[in-house]
C-alpha cells in the first residue's frame, strides 16, 4: 500500500511488490474539483479552449517508475538547485504549477528535516526517474496525493524505504490547499527513511501532527471523527474509513504540551527510536521496536509510560469542545474555533438517580474510553455514590476519573473504586462527568491488539 490523504477510499494496489502508500484525504466519494482556468485560445470553431481541459494519460493507481515509456508520460523536469528533488510533468502548460510544486517540497523538507530534526527522504539511485534524486509527480486527475515507496537502503539495517510522491495540484487537495498537502506528503517521505512499517495509525498521526505545527493552526475534519469514537483505541488502524487516525494527532499535541516543554521535535525521536529491521511488512509482530516503545523510552525519565499517560490523555481530551481552557493544550495561533467544535461522544447521559447505567454497544477497545455525564436533578440523593462492574477479565483493568475539578487547581480527580463505591461530588453547574478507561493488566504491543470491547456497568447509589 502507498501513504496518501484518503480516508473512506480503498487502499490503492501496490505499485511494486508489497509498498505501502500513504494517503492524505477522503478520495472515494468526492469529486475531482479541478482549476477552472481561462482559456488562452480558440477552436478553429472560435470557440474557447482550456488548455487545462485534460487528463494525464494514465489513470490513478497505474505504475509509472520503470515504464519503457516515461519519458512520454512525463516528457518535463524541473531541478531544485537546494535540495535532491525532481519535479516531472506532462505539458509545458503546467510548467508555472510545476515550479509551484517544487517550492513546496523544497519548504517541505526544510521543515521536517531542519526544523523538526527528521531524517531526510531517501533518494532512489535512480529508481525512478532518470537519476538519485527524490521525484515528484505533477499529476492531473491522479486525486489522490501520495508517498510510495521502493526499495530499502541495504547499507542500513532497519527498514527503510525510497519514496516518491503523486500530486495534482488541480485536484481536491490542490488550489489553496496545495502547500499543505505537499508539506504532509513530505512527512511521509521522511517517515520512511525511518520505518516504513510501523503501527499503520502512527503515520497520519505524525503528519497530521505535523501540519497542525507547521500551519499553527488546529485542523477541525481530523478532530471531528476522532472525538466521535472515543471507545476507539487511541491507536486503532480503522483501515482509512474515517478521519480517526488523523484526528489521533490529539494524542501528540498532548505529548508536546504536556511532557515535552510544548516542543514538536519529540517526534523525530520517536520515530528514530522506532527503526526496526526488515520483515514487519509480512508479519506485523517483528515491528519491534515500536512507536509504544520509543515512547516508554523517552517517557521513562518522567515517571511515564505510553499506556501510563492514555488517562491522563483522556481528560485532556474532554478539555476540547464547550470544555476548553487556557490550562491544557497550548494553543496555536489560529483554529481554536476548531477545537471547541470538537466535542466528545458522549456514551450515556442521564440524571444521577439510583440506576446502573450498561456501556454494552459502545464498550471501550483497549486504550479507548467511555465518558458519561450525569448532572444533579429532582431524584437526585443527597449522597451520590458510584462504582463501577465488570465481568472478570485478567486482561483489563478500568480506571475511572470525574471531570471537571471541583477546585481551582484541579482538573478533575481519579476514583479508586477497587474497594467499592465512592462519593461523587458536583461541580457548579451541577455535572460532572466520569471518564472510564480500559488499559492492560500486562505489557501492550499495538501491534497485537485486536478489536475487543470490553463492557462495564456503572453503579449510582444513596449509599455506600
Amino acid at each position: 500500500m502507498s501513504l496518501a490523504l484518503s480516508p473512506l477510499a480503498s487502499p490503492q494496489p501496490p505499485s511494486r511488490p508489497a509498498p505501502r502508500k500513504r494517503a492524505s484525504s477522503l478520495l472515494s466519494w468526492l469529486t475531482c474539483l479541478g482549476l477552472s482556468l481561462a482559456a488562452a485560445g480558440c477552436s478553429d470553431d472560435d470557440e474557447k479552449v482550456d488548455p487545462l481541459d485534460y487528463k494525464h494519460p494514465l489513470a490513478e493507481g497505474e505504475t509509472i517508475c520503470g515504464r519503457s515509456d516515461f519519458n512520454e508520460m512525463f516528457p518535463y523536469s524541473i531541478r531544485s538547485t537546494t535540495h535532491p528533488v525532481l519535479v516531472h510533468y506532462y505539458k509545458e502548460v503546467e510548467k508555472e504549477t510545476a515550479q509551484e510544486v517544487l517550492a513546496y517540497v523544497e519548504k517541505g523538507w526544510d521543515y521536517h528535516v531542519n526544523q523538526l530534526g527528521m531524517r531526510p527522504a531517501i533518494t532512489d539511485k535512480g529508481e525512478c526517474g532518470p537519476d538519485d534524486a527524490f521525484d515528484v509527480f505533477v499529476w492531473k486527475g491522479h486525486r489522490s496525493c501520495l508517498v510510495d515507496v521502493l526499495s530499502g537502503d541495504d547499507s542500513t539495517p532497519w527498514d527503510d524505504r525510497r519514496g516518491y510522491m503523486i500530486v495534482d495540484p488541480w485536484g481536491p487537495y490542490g488550489g489553496p490547499e496545495l502547500e499543505e498537502t505537499v508539506v504532509h506528503e513530505m512527512a511521509h517521505a521522511s517517515q520512511a527513511a525511518d520505518d516504513w512499517y510501523e503501527a499503520p495509525h502512527t503515520f497520519e498521526m505524525s503528519a497530521v501532527f505535523t501540519d497542525q505545527v507547521y500551519a499553527n493552526r488546529y485542523i477541525k475534519t481530523y478532530f471531528d471523527d476522532f472525538q466521535a469514537n472515543p471507545d476507539w483505541a487511541i491507536d486503532r488502524d480503522d483501515k482509512y474509513d474515517t478521519w480517526y487516525m488523523y484526528g489521533s494527532s490529539m494524542y501528540l499535541l498532548f505529548l508536546k504540551d504536556r511532557f515535552f516543554g510544548g516542543q514538536p521535535q519529540f517526534l523525530s525521536q520517536m520515530w528514530l527510536l522506532s527503526r526496526n529491521p526488515p520483515g514487519a511488512e509480512n508479519d506485523q509482530t517483528l515491528n519491534e521496536p515500536d512507536f509504544a516503545d520509543a515512547l516508554d523510552t523517552m517517557l521513562a525519565d518522567k515517571g511515564s509510560s505510553y499506556v501510563q499517560t492514555v488517562p491522563e490523555f483522556s481528560r485532556w481530551r474532554w478539555y476540547t469542545g464547550d470544555h476548553v481552557d487556557d490550562r491544557h493544550f497550548h494553543h496555536f495561533k489560529d483554529g481554536l474555533d476548531n477545537l471547541k467544535a470538537a466535542k466528545l461522544a458522549l456514551a450515556a447521559q442521564q440524571e444521577a438517580k439510583p440506576s446502573t447505567i450498561s456501556i454494552t454497544e459502545k464498550a471501550p477497545m483497549m486504550l479507548g474510553t467511555s465518558y458519561i455525564e450525569l448532572s444533579s436533578g429532582s431524584s437526585t440523593p443527597q449522597n451520590v455514590y458510584v462504582n463501577l462492574e465488570a465481568p472478570p477479565n485478567l486482561k483489563i483493568r478500568f480506571v475511572v476519573q470525574a471531570v471537571p475539578g471541583l477546585t481551582p487547581d484541579s482538573d478533575g480527580e481519579t476514583l479508586d473504586l477497587s474497594s467499592g463505591p465512592q462519593v461523587l461530588k458536583f461541580a457548579a453547574d451541577q455535572k460532572r462527568t466520569l471518564i472510564v478507561t480500559a488499559l492492560p493488566t500486562g505489557s501492550y504491543d499495538p501491534d497485537l491488539r485486536d478489536e475487543a470491547r470490553y463492557p462495564f456497568s456503572i453503579v449510582i447509589s444513596d449509599h455506600p
